[in-house]
């Protein structure tokens, strides 16, 4: 891994941009779009190692990279072939970087069917983690006829989506954004397919990742006799299940159409554990940092 970005020449950007445009810099952009699209076709073990690596340096580049990776996996995951094979080439290409204002939650951004086929989008104030950074970003919105959510891929600067990023988040607001039929990658209505629901499982390993990765940092930074407890042991599990996790993802996706909800829901469990292991070693982590602290600002 190699970002080669001088941090002279990007020092006084935002953090969002500026670690951006290092990762198009880089060539991890491509790490997880399949070969036949263009790109590396590295495995999601070698994606999620590199997270931790990211997460170890700085948050935002580790999300950012995250955010960018889910968004092609759902492509894959949601789009047609021809949705697949017109965006992935285009991404690696491009070094498009994705975002994501996906919120399943979200009822203020509505879509309308417009007369010419495709949807019409108004209101919302959908969180986009990056939102100035990014190129192309997955959005969804709520089709009130079929009380259905709407999820499309479209280009960062489509007329009418407005960006902004208060306080270093990231807000979206759009202002009868047009969605061609093209755009679509899950129509309002439709009950969510096994294969679809991968990628909430993926979204939950990625942040689980996040948080592996800082409790690595946190591990490194303590005294030998301090690491060697609770804390090692709590690492050794989370990436033990991080490993199955992805070892289960690439074989769920491989399967298809034929994916059953059963394995979905025993991936989707599979993800929890790690996750749930990650957060706890993260809060050992944190917990032993503070007590070095305290003793070190004691001994002073």
């Amino acid at each position: 891994m190699s970002l080669v970005v001088p941090f002279s020449t990007l020092s006084e950007l935002p953090p969002t941009q500026r670690w951006s445009d290092a990762l198009r810099a880089s060539s991890l952009l491509a790490l997880s779009v399949p070969r036949e699209y263009g790109g590396r076709g590295a495995g999601w073990d070698e994606v999620l190692q590199t997270l931790r690596d990211l997460s170890e340096r700085d948050g935002t580049l580790a999300r950012l990279f995250a955010l960018h990776h889910l968004q092609l996996a759902s492509v894959l995951l949601l789009g047609s072939a021809e949705q697949r094979e017109r965006l992935l080439p285009l991404s690696v290409e491009r070094e498009w970087l994705w975002g994501e204002a996906v919120d399943h939650q979200e009822s203020r951004l509505l879509a309308r069917e417009h007369r010419r086929g495709g949807f019409l989008l108004q209101g919302g104030r959908h969180d986009c983690f990056g939102a100035e950074a990014v190129d192309w970003l997955l959005i969804s919105a709520r089709h009130a006829p079929s009380e259905g959510l709407l999820i499309a891929a479209l280009p960062a600067d489509r007329s009418g989506l407005d960006r902004f990023e208060p306080s270093g988040g990231g807000l979206l607001h759009c202002h009868e954004v047009r969605l061609h039929p093209e755009d679509i990658l899950l129509p309002p209505g439709l009950p969510w397919t096994p294969r679809a629901q991968l990628r909430g499982s993926l979204s939950a390993l990625l942040q689980a990742n996040i948080a592996l990765g800082l409790a690595v940092q946190a591990f490194e930074n303590l005294p030998a006799r301090a690491a060697a407890g609770g804390l090692q042991r709590l690492l050794a599990l989370g990436l033990r299940l991080s490993e199955q996790s992805a070892v289960a993802f690439e074989s769920a996706q491989a399967a298809g159409n034929g994916l059953s909800f059963s394995r979905s829901a025993a991936l989707a469990t599979l993800v929890a554990e790690t996750a749930a292991v990650a957060q706890h070693a993260v809060q050992v982590g944190l917990r032993q940092e503070g007590t070095r602290a305290r003793v070190l600002a004691g001994a002073t």
